[in-house]
Parts: structure tokens; C-alpha cells; sequence
């Protein structure tokens, strides 16, 4: 975080001290202010951000999720039929939604225009916590940005090769070659003027078999061997159940909830007694260099505790699709297949289908 070090700040302090943080909430879905001027959550928006966060974490893109809510009529904040993939990445990315606040994200420029501009070092920034109430929880917008820096840097293969991200098709950007390590691409296979979708390692694809020799799957081959794998974690029913269970018990016992509570603890006690001193005058510089070093720590083990939260969610959702379904067979289906499986890898003679729930079966 910015170190708090400007005159301008101080009165940022004083309206947090007083519980009177200012946060603009024009053209920003999800809240609205009542007559204190203080922000509240507007019930139907809220649905339409926690509906943005669930899709992108379960495959969509950016958009995919844009032209989704086009589809159902939604408009954006700024009342607009059309929403750009730039405009949901910023819902994504607003730490708005965990209940949290950065100031002076942008300066004014010119007092005459009341020109704004993207504040980049203009100005200090000062981040307020707590300062209203969450739309999403803090470990689901944590594995939002993991997410985001996930897809921002797909290299595979060898040669580290940078790979785009796609959610065209559910298995794209998740399925892997076993021998080269980099993703598997849906493309067309002429057979005698026949034409069939078949996946191919991408390595394969540009450099040649000389490269990589691993095999081309037709796409009927793919889906079968992925649902061959739910269909056996279905079969396997109860006994599938309590090993899940079984591995909750696990994650649970490795949370960092009382390391990150004690800090909190710290953090507001370095809050008051900084804001203290600045209103005495006195120098704070030290006390702010400790409050930033307190929120690394706690950031650390925010990330690792969110992604513990969301292994254990993620446990819980195929316990809950194993209840509904046990003993059933199931046909492939897109948007299961987003929601349950991790990658599939290819190899000469088999498969490897990892669940997100951490289970791998071999096909």
C-alpha cells in the first residue's frame, strides 16, 4: 500500500476516523448512499455481481460473461445495453465489493474543467478497510485475481511458449499434452474430404511431430474419457462421499484464520495510534512503514487462506453433485465440465482427468 505522507492525506484520515469515507458510487453497480451519505447494497445488482464473479471463476470469459448478460437484458452501471470486457474485468478488480476502499484513485487535474485523470503517483493513495458492507466475500475476490494473473500468464510446453486463454469450449485452455506439456487446441481433421473436430497438442501443431509426437484425440474420444471419470465418481457414491469429507477435515485443520485475526488486531491498533499522532503533528513515517509491512504479511496469508477456502468450497460442490447424482450416467455437458474439472491431460495410451475438488482419475 501507498505510505501515508501528504497534508491531503491527513484529511483522508480524519473523514476515515470519523467514519465518514467518501466513496463515489456513480457508475458503480452493486450499492447506492443513503441520506447519511453512507453506501448501502441495492439487493438486485448485487445478484448481477456475485453472478460475474461465480461465471469468470467458473471458466467464462470476460466476454462470454458480457454477452451472457446482454443476452438476459441486463445494463451495465452507466445504463448501457452493451458491456465490454474492460468493464467486467473492473467489477472483477474493484476491492469496492469486499467492502473496502482505495482513495484518490484519480486526481483532478484541472480545478477549472474538473479534468480527472488516472491518479499514478500524482497523489498518495490511502486504502480504507471495512468501510462498508461486502457484496463478495474477501477469499472469492482473492481467487478472482489469482484467476486474472492465471490466464494473463498461460505458458506451456518446453519452451514456456505464452499461450491466450479461451472459454470457447469448456476443455479449452485445460487440456494438456502428457509428453511436451502444452495445451491441447480444438481444430479440423480432413480424412479422405471428411471433415471432424479433433483436438491436437498446439507444440504439435506449429513445430511439427519432429517437435512432439503425442497423438491427435477425436473430440468423441475426449468427452467420453472425461465423463467416463464423473461417471465413476458417481458411481463410487458414499464411499466417494466420505473420502471427500475426509479431505474437508484436512483442509480445515491448515487455515490461517487466527494468524490473519491477530494482525488485524495489530493493524487497528497501528490505525489509531498513527491517526493519533497526525493529528498531533507528530512524525508517523515509521508507524506507517510497520502498518505496510503488517498488510504484506496479511496479504500472504489472505492468498493461502482463500485458496484453502476454495479447495474446501470446491469439495462441498462435488459432494453436493454426487448426492444429486449418484448412480446416475451422464452425458457430456459443457457447463459440468466448467464446474468440476481441473485439466485433462493427454497421453500416448491414457488419460488423466483432475477434479477440482483435487481427485485425478485415469482413463
Amino acid at each position: 500500500m501507498s505510505k501515508i505522507l501528504t497534508q491531503i492525506q491527513l484529511g483522508l484520515q480524519y473523514r476515515y476516523q470519523q467514519g465518514k469515507v467518501q466513496v463515489n458510487h456513480k457508475r458503480f453497480m452493486g450499492y447506492t448512499k443513503d441520506e447519511d451519505g453512507n453506501l448501502i447494497i441495492v439487493s438486485e445488482e448485487a445478484e448481477i455481481i456475485k453472478r460475474i464473479y461465480r461465471e469468470y471463476l467458473e471458466g467464462q470469459s470476460l466476454v462470454g460473461i458480457g454477452r451472457g448478460l446482454e443476452k438476459d437484458g441486463i445494463l451495465t452501471a452507466a445504463g448501457k445495453p452493451r458491456w465490454r470486457p474492460e468493464s467486467v474485468k473492473k467489477i472483477l478488480q474493484n476491492e469496492k465489493y469486499i467492502g473496502d476502499a482505495l482513495l484518490q484513485k484519480t486526481v483532478t487535474v484541472d480545478f477549472l474543467t474538473k479534468k480527472r485523470v488516472k491518479n499514478e503517483g500524482h497523489l498518495p493513495q490511502y486504502y480504507v478497510e471495512n468501510s462498508h458492507e461486502a457484496i463478495i466475500p474477501k477469499e472469492l475476490f482473492l481467487q478472482a485475481q489469482e484467476e486474472i494473473h492465471r490466464r494473463s500468464n498461460i505458458y506451456t510446453g518446453e519452451g514456456k511458449n505464452k499461450r491466450i486463454y479461451s472459454s470457447k469450449y469448456a476443455l479449452s485452455a485445460i487440456t494438456f499434452c502428457g509428453e511436451c506439456g502444452d495445451i491441447y487446441r480444438r481444430t479440423y481433421w480432413n480424412i479422405h474430404g471428411r471433415k471432424e473436430f479433433v483436438w491436437r497438442c498446439v507444440t504439435r501443431i506449429e513445430q511439427g511431430p519432429e517437435v512432439c509426437k503425442n497423438r491427435t484425440v477425436k473430440e468423441d474420444e475426449l468427452y467420453g474419457a472425461v465423463m467416463t471419470a464423473i461417471n465413476k465418481l458417481l458411481a463410487g457414491g458414499n464411499n466417494m462421499i466420505k473420502t471427500l469429507e475426509e479431505n474437508i477435515h484436512a483442509v480445515i485443520g491448515e487455515t490461517t484464520e487466527y494468524q490473519i485475526s491477530e494482525i488485524n488486531n495489530l493493524l487497528e491498533e497501528k490505525q489509531k495510534e498513527l491517526i493519533k499522532l497526525a493529528n498531533k503533528g507528530q512524525d508517523y513515517e515509521h508507524l506507517a512503514d510497520e502498518i505496510d509491512e503488517l498488510r504484506d504479511k496479511r496479504q500472504i496469508l489472505l492468498v493461502e487462506d482463500a485458496s484453502l477456502s476454495g479447495e474446501n468450497e470446491r469439495i462441498n460442490e462435488l459432494i453436493e453433485f454426487i448426492r444429486n447424482n449418484k448412480f446416475r450416467t451422464l452425458e457430456y455437458d459443457d457447463k459440468l465440465v466448467r464446474k468440476i474439472i481441473q485439466s485433462v491431460t493427454v497421453y500416448e495410451d491414457h488419460f488423466v482427468i483432475a477434479f477440482k475438488s483435487g481427485i485425478e482419475m485415469e482413463i
